[in-house]
This record gives C-alpha cells, structure tokens and sequence, in this order.
C-alpha cells in the first residue's frame, strides 16, 4: 500500500506545485490520474518514483519511509515508471541490454537476468522480440519494451505516466489488455493519463488540479461524479454510457469492457 500524509512540494519559484496531498493507494488496485497539463499531476508521480525529492510531509509505501534516503535502493525495487515517450528510455540498440541495463542499475546479480527479462517479456507478448533491435520497433513495441524494463525488477508498484499519448489506436488498445494482465497478475497500477476514456480502465480516479486533489471516487460511481469532470472534454463512449445510465439503461462498470458494452446493448 501507498500512504501519502501532508504531502507539499515546492518549485524553486517559490510558488506550491503540489499541495496538502493525502491519499491511499491499496495494493492491485488501479488508479487513473487525471487532470490539466500543469495540474501537477506528473510532478506528483515523479515523487511518488523516488525521482523528484521531497522536504514536506510523508510518502509510504508498504510502510518504507520515502523520505529516508537509506530506503532508495529498496523504494526502487517497489517501483517501476514509464513515461510518455519511450524513445526517451530506451538507451540500447538490443531489445535485451536494455532490459538488463535495468537490472544492472539495481544490483540484480547476472544469474538472474535471463530468467527476469524472459518473464517480462512474456508479461507484454514480447518475448520473440528478445534479440531484436530496438530501432526496428513499432512506437508501441517500443511502450511494451519498456513496461518490460520497469516489469524485469519485480515491483509492486508500476506508475505510467501517460504511456499511450503517442500511440494509435491499435497499439492503446495493445498496452491496454498488458495493463489490465498486470493488474490480474497483483500490480499496483497508477496510470497518468489525458484520455478520459482511459478512466474506464481504473478501479479509483483521482483528479488533479493545480496542485491539489479535487475529487477522488470509485469507477462506480462515475455516474455520480460527472460533474466533477466538467471541465474535460468527456468523450463519446462515456457520453453514451451516461445517457444509457439517465434513460434507466442499468450499465456495470466495474468489469467496464467495449465488449461487455456490446454485449449489454444486445440485450436491449
């Protein structure tokens, strides 16, 4: 689990960037970040990863205190990251010293490195790119690879910081059902997003605005808490699931799928 108590972050402005945060993160669940650029939401996720520190308040995660600089190493064993661009993160021309660049950085004796980056590639269906080169990857490919990276050290925690923002359809789609297997597979999921759409996914939506949490509900009750995403643009499919909702349309969200959609629709 991931408790945050008081938590305040300041840029060297001055000005408060994050503020007065608490929040709990149970362990499997999968959590949605939502809010406008700037909104401080981003900031929010490096410092939960250890890679922007902190002087004010307390981050816990499974009961290690963040703010000691002795827990690092082991904070990083718990966390894995991967951001919107991973042309950004990959560094190796081998889809398989990339991985194990990852490995080397934690300390993992050589041992082991086949066995995790085998596994990590099966967990994103990309074990038959282990020797390829990373150059010749799809933009998506390339997501997968590096989910594989943050996966190769077997962290409770995986934060995406809006990993499909660069990706069409097909490959969303793609990193999707990875993330939804991750999830089945006991992973904490936090996933940064600008998609709406993408809230669907979650079990939990927390929404960012400037600096400061504004709402934080369940998926269920998304129904409810509309209106506390006035100020997005709420897309079509959740648009439909709401009019369907209002006209007494009854719409389970919780194991929400386009599928499942389908398949409710049918029954009308």
């Amino acid at each position: 689990m991931i408790e945050i108590k008081n938590l305040n972050y300041k840029y060297k402005t001055g000005n408060f960037n994050i503020s007065d945060i608490n929040l709990k993160i149970e362990d499997n669940e999968f959590v949605c970040i939502i809010g406008k650029n700037g909104s401080g939401k981003s900031t929010f996720t490096k410092i939960l990863a250890g890679l922007t520190k902190f002087k004010n308040g307390n981050i816990f995660i499974n009961n290690i205190d963040l703010s000691n600089k002795k827990n690092f190493l082991e904070i990083r064993k718990n966390i894995g990251i991967v951001f919107q661009n991973p042309e950004n993160q990959i560094l190796f021309d081998k889809v398989y010293d990339d991985i194990a660049f990852s490995l080397k950085n934690l300390g993992v004796p050589y041992s082991e490195f086949d066995f995790r980056i085998d596994e990590a590639l099966k967990k994103v269906n990309m074990l038959e790119y282990k020797n390829s080169s990373t150059q010749e990857l799809s933009l998506g490919q390339k997501q997968k690879i590096a989910i594989a990276s943050s996966l190769a050290i077997n962290p409770n925690f995986l934060i995406l910081d809006e990993p499909t923002t660069m990706l069409d359809p097909m490959s969303k789609n793609s990193i999707y059902e990875v993330l939804k297997s991750l999830k089945s597979s006991g992973i904490t999921i936090i996933f940064v997003t600008n998609f709406i759409d993408e809230i669907l996914l979650a079990d939990k939506i927390i929404v960012f605005d400037n600096g400061k949490i504004t709402n934080c509900f369940k998926k269920e009750d998304l129904f409810l808490k509309l209106q506390n995403l006035k100020d997005f643009e709420v897309p079509g499919i959740i648009s439909i699931i709401s009019k369907l909702h209002e006209n007494g349309v009854s719409i389970d969200l919780k194991d929400f799928s386009i599928d499942t959609l389908i398949k409710q629709l049918l029954k009308i």
